[in-house]
Parts: C-alpha cells; sequence; structure tokens
C-alpha cells in the first residue's frame, strides 16, 4: 500500500544507512533494493544487506534495469544494443540478446512486458516496437515525433497497468495504452528514472520526492538537505535514497495517528 506524501501530516525517519557506491537505484514489489554502479547490479534487503550481484564487463555499462517482475530483472546495455534478463538471484535466464540482429540498431529505451516479451523504443523509426518471448517483433505503436520536442529521444520506459510508460527529458512522460498507441503527455521534464505506483507517477527531484496524478502534483515530501541525493526509490511506506557512496532507507510515519 502506498502512503501519499503529505508535508504537513507526515514525517521521514532515518532507519538505515549504509556504504555502498552507487549511479542509481531500483526497488521491487518484494522490498529488495537493485544497486547499479557500472558494469554491476546488485540486490541489498532494507537492512542493507547484499544477496546476489551480476557484472558483465564485456557488455559495458549498465543503461538500465527493470524490476517490475523480481523473477525477470531486464538489463539493458544501451552503448552495446544488448539487453540481459536476469532470475531473481541475478544468474542470466538466457544469453545476451542482441538488438541489432532483430533489425533494430538505434534502441534509446526499453522494458520488461507482462506477456512474456519486452518493449523497445526504436529511435530510427520513432516509434515503440513489441518483441515477444521468441524474439518476433509482433505490435508496432505510434510514431511519436511529432509528439517529441526538437532533438528529443526517451531515455527510460515500463509497463504499468495496461500502459506504457516513456520519459524524454525536454518532453515529459508520454503515456501508451498496451498497444503502443499513443495517449497522452504528463509535463514532468528531465526525469529519467521514475515509478508508477497505485495509478501515480512517482519521481525524484531537486532533493525532493513528489507524486503527480491526474496531471498535476498532488504531494511532495523535502528530503533532509545536508545530503545530496542522486536517486531515490519508494516501496510501502519506505523511500529509498541514494548518494554517489551511501545508500539511506526512510520511513514515512504519521504524524496524525
Amino acid at each position: 500500500m502506498f502512503i501519499l506524501l503529505l508535508c504537513n501530516s507526515f514525517n521521514i525517519i532515518l532507519l538505515k544507512q549504509f556504504a555502498v557506491k552507487s549511479e542509481f537505484i531500483k526497488t521491487d514489489a518484494l522490498g529488495n533494493i537493485y544497486i547499479v554502479n557500472g558494469t554491476t547490479v546488485s540486490i541489498y534487503n532494507l537492512d542493507g544487506k547484499k544477496s546476489f550481484s551480476y557484472s558483465n564487463s564485456l557488455l559495458g555499462n549498465i543503461n538500465s534495469v527493470d524490476v517490475i517482475d523480481p523473477m525477470r530483472i531486464l538489463v539493458f546495455y544501451k552503448d552495446f544494443n544488448k539487453i540481459v534478463f536476469l532470475s531473481n538471484k541475478l544468474s542470466e535466464i538466457s544469453s545476451a540478446i542482441e538488438l541489432d540482429n532483430l533489425g533494430y540498431s538505434q534502441v534509446s529505451a526499453c522494458c520488461n512486458s507482462n506477456l512474456g516479451g519486452f518493449w523497445i523504443f526504436d529511435s530510427q523509426q520513432m516509434q515503440l516496437v513489441h518483441i515477444n518471448s521468441n524474439l518476433v517483433t509482433d505490435r508496432k505503436g505510434t510514431n511519436i515525433q511529432s509528439f517529441l520536442q526538437s532533438n528529443d529521444f526517451p531515455v527510460n520506459m515500463l509497463e504499468q497497468n495496461d500502459e506504457l510508460f516513456v520519459s524524454a527529458p525536454n518532453t515529459g512522460i508520454l503515456v501508451f495504452d498496451k498497444f503502443g498507441t499513443y495517449k497522452k503527455t504528463v509535463p514532468i521534464f528531465q526525469i529519467k528514472n521514475f515509478q508508477v505506483i497505485a495509478n501515480k507517477l512517482i519521481y525524484f527531484n531537486d532533493n525532493k520526492v513528489f507524486s503527480y496524478s491526474n496531471l498535476k502534483e498532488i504531494d511532495s515530501l523535502s528530503l533532509p538537505q545536508n545530503i545530496k541525493f542522486t536517486s531515490s526509490s519508494m516501496y510501502k511506506n519506505k523511500v529509498i535514497l541514494s548518494s554517489q557512496n551511501e545508500v539511506f532507507v526512510y520511513e514515512i510515519e504519521n504524524l496524525n495517528k
């Protein structure tokens, strides 16, 4: 259950702090924390205990991870145009998928699909493409060039609640239906990583965590100003934050209890 981030009614309490280098973090539905740094992704629990790690230096740095399905984690290596699927123990489910070999040489973002395959954004054709579990293209979405600001491209995406959410820094977060058909653009700018929880967009910016719904900001939570956070993720009533060298687990407490 997601608790709204109402500044006047809630307080933020530090539960755990542990040292680990990270470029960005993610959390899944089980409360696992995924810490990405360079070529490595690792799983920690909320107490800061590391359980599993994966790295493949031959594939370069990790551009993004999709942990919507913790049993089938998607890792995207943009520089080498490859995808790897990992198990919940961060072992390879199959060998790396070479998107060049599938006919897509310019992929700017990708994500898991609840149909068992995955979505990519083809920057050459400017559209979403669904590739099924047999690595066959079975669906192509709207060409969105007219919806993007000039020289803007998607940098991250995820599928949730039968919708696709695609972030482009200068345009906002574009929303598509499950067939890849464009629906609307949410005016949230310069955002790469975000979550969708209970029909709300959750994102981090300027040392604050924001909740956004129905085309407007509905809540925000100011974070401690003595730490420069670089990434955030939500799990139930906890907000997990990272600086370059540490991870912090906070709990949101209702002051009106």
